[in-house]
């Protein structure tokens, strides 16, 4: 049986220890909680991709506009101008551009959201007193571990790290 050995650290430099002895067993982190934003953890697990899909879907948008654009006015409904050429490509251009920008800023706040799991109505972790206190002035660790001899080595891994309260959930 899988269970979650929760630790709570009053400083960061023991959490930070902890977090380390723990990828170094090679144990799986499952929640971290943290007062602040720490530099020592280098880019969060929530900024991963959102770079490349606004990118991505920004260019599609763009250019999805831009043969939208082409398309109506070549085929759907040509319209000619003042003897212009049906494609006149530079006045395509302001607003395939401008809906690019506005779809790279979409695409950019849903991978956002969907890294960051805000989406989710609830969470049993919130149900948890040092996940409350985490907002305030502790550092919590939340790392699986099976039922038994594991657990007790993960709680000792934690204490030697200098957590000042652990304990099992869902053993």
């Amino acid at each position: 049986m899988t269970a979650l050995a929760i630790a709570t650290f009053a400083e960061e430099g023991p959490y930070l220890r902890a977090r380390v002895a723990a990828v170094a067993a090679q144990r799986r982190i499952v929640g971290e909680w943290l007062p602040y934003a720490s530099e020592a953890l280098g880019e969060g697990e929530g900024e991963r991709g959102i770079r490349a899909a606004a990118i991505i879907v920004g260019v599609i948008g763009a250019v999805g506009l831009f043969a939208l654009t082409t398309w109506s006015m070549m085929v759907a409904y040509p319209l000619n101008v003042g003897g212009r050429p049906l494609w006149s490509w530079p006045a395509f251009i302001p607003a395939p551009v401008e809906f690019g920008a506005l779809a790279a800023g979409i695409g950019g706040i849903a991978v956002l959201f969907r890294n960051a799991r805000l989406t989710r109505l609830h969470h049993s972790a919130f149900e948890w007193d040092e996940v409350a206190r985490a907002s305030q002035d502790a550092f919590v660790l939340a790392i699986t571990c099976d039922a038994g001899e594991d657990a007790n080595r993960v709680l000792a891994l934690m204490a030697n790290a200098g957590a000042t309260h652990s304990r099992l959930v869902g053993a």
